[in-house]
C-alpha cells in the first residue's frame, strides 16, 4: 500500500532533571553490597568494563521519583506543539510509544491528552519496547491510510526508570543481568505528524520495516513488578540482524547507504551502534553516537540523538535521515524520511 503524504516534526526532548555520573552509580551498587570487600572488586571491575565498552558516562534520572510517564511525556508534548506553532485542540490522533507507564489503565495517551488539553481526538498506546516510539509513528501512517479526515498526530514517550534499575547487585551472575540497567537515563520526547508540511520544516516519511525475531524474546526484560534485566552479550550479539533490515528499507526508498546524511538510532552502547553504521558502510560524518551524553534512554534515545542534529544546525533541506531501533523482543524497527526546511 501506497503510504499517504506524511510528514515528522523536529523532535522536542526534556531530560530529566538530576545529572548522575559513573561514580555515583557505582556508589549506589556499592552501597547496596552485603557481601565481603574482596567480593566487591570483580563487581566493580565489571561495571567499570561495561561502562568503558558502551562509552556511558552520564545519565539523567529522575529527583522526583513520582513524577508520572505521562507527565513526563507532556511537558515535551507542550514543548513539540509550542515549538511548531500548533494548538493542543488541532491533534486528532495521541499515540504514546515509551515503555514507561503508570497504569495498565487508562492508556498514558489519554493522560497525555488530558494534560495538553486536547480534545476531542482519538487517543491510544503502543508497546514495543524501545521500538515503541517509532512503531507509534507506523501506525501514525495506516491511521492517516485509513482516516482521510485526520490531519495532524502527535507521537510521544516519557521514559523515567523509578524502580526498574537495580543497585542490587550481589555476585558476578547478578550483573550480567543488571549491569545494563545501570547504563539507563530518563528522557520524553514528542514529535508532530502532519499530512502537510509545517512552516518550521517536516521530514517526508518515505518509508518503515519491521521485524521481530521472537525466538529471543527472553533476552531482556522488565516484569511487571520487577526490575530491567538484559543478557547484553547475547542481545547486542542479534545486532547483526539490523543491517539486513535497514538495507532493505534503503533498498525501497531507492538510497545507498552513503546517501543517508543522518542515522538517528536507539543508543544501548556507542560500541554496538557503530558496528551497525560501519557494516552498512555509512559516512562517519552521519552517524550520530549520543550515550555518552544521555546514557540509554530507551524508545527516546534515537529522538535525543536526531534532536541533538538539529540543535547543531547540521540538518539541511534535502537530507536524507533514518531513524532505527533494535528492542526486547527482538524486534527491529525503522523510518526513512527527507528532510524539507
Amino acid at each position: 500500500m501506497k503510504l499517504p503524504p506524511m510528514y515528522l516534526s523536529r523532535p522536542a526532548t526534556v531530560l530529566a532533571d538530576g545529572e548522575v555520573g559513573n561514580e555515583e552509580v557505582i556508589s549506589r551498587v556499592r552501597e547496596s553490597f552485603r557481601g565481603a570487600a574482596s567480593d566487591w572488586e570483580p563487581i566493580e571491575m565489571g561495571i567499570r568494563y561495561v561502562f568503558d565498552r558502551c562509552n556511558t558516562k552520564v545519565r539523567y534520572l529522575e529527583v522526583d521519583t513520582l513524577i508520572p510517564p505521562g507527565e513526563f511525556a507532556a511537558l515535551a508534548a507542550a514543548a513539540c506543539l509550542e515549538q511548531n506553532g500548533v494548538a493542543a485542540t488541532d491533534i486528532d490522533l495521541l499515540v504514546y510509544g515509551g515503555v514507561a507507564r503508570e497504569w495498565f489503565e487508562p492508556a498514558t495517551a489519554a493522560e497525555v491528552a488530558g494534560r495538553l488539553g486536547a480534545k476531542p481526538l482519538q487517543a491510544f498506546d503502543v508497546t514495543c519496547a524501545c521500538a515503541g516510539l517509532i512503531e507509534a509513528l507506523h501506525v501514525v501512517a495506516a491511521y492517516f491510510t485509513l482516516h482521510e479526515e485526520m490531519q495532524t498526530a502527535l507521537i510521544c514517550a516519557g521514559e523515567v526508570t523509578r524502580d526498574r534499575v537495580s543497585y542490587d547487585i550481589q555476585s558476578l551472575e547478578n550483573l550480567v543481568v543488571d549491569v545494563a540497567g545501570l547504563t539507563l537515563g530518563n528522557a520524553a520526547a514528542a514529535m508532530l505528524v502532519t499530512r502537510d508540511r509545517l512552516s518550521s520544516g517536516g521530514a517526508r516519511i518515505v518509508g518503515f520495516t519491521h521485524k521481530t525475531l521472537s525466538e529471543n524474546w527472553d533476552l531482556c526484560r522488565a516484569s511487571v513488578d520487577g526490575h530491567f534485566e538484559s543478557k547484553s552479550k547475547e542481545l547486542f550479539a542479534l545486532g547483526v540482524n539490523a543491517v539486513p533490515e535497514i538495507n532493505r528499507l534503503l533498498g525501497a526508498a531507492g538510497w545507498s547507504a552513503a546517501d543517508v546524511d543522518h542515522y538517528a538510532f536507539h543508543q544501548p552502547s556507542e560500541a554496538s551502534v557503530e558496528r551497525v553504521f560501519t557494516e552498512l558502510g555509512a559516512r562517519p560524518q552521519a552517524g550520530i553516537h549520543t550515550h555518552s551524553l544521555f546514557g540509554n534512554t530507551a524508545s527516546t534515545s534515537w529522538a535525543l540523538a536526531l534532536d541533538e542534529r538539529f540543535k547543531q544546525g547540521s540538518v539541511q533541506s534535502g537530507d536524507k535521515i533514518v531513524i532505527a531501533s533494535a528492542a526486547a523482543g527482538f524486534t527491529i524497527a525503522a523510518a526513512a524520511a527527507e528532510w524539507e526546511g
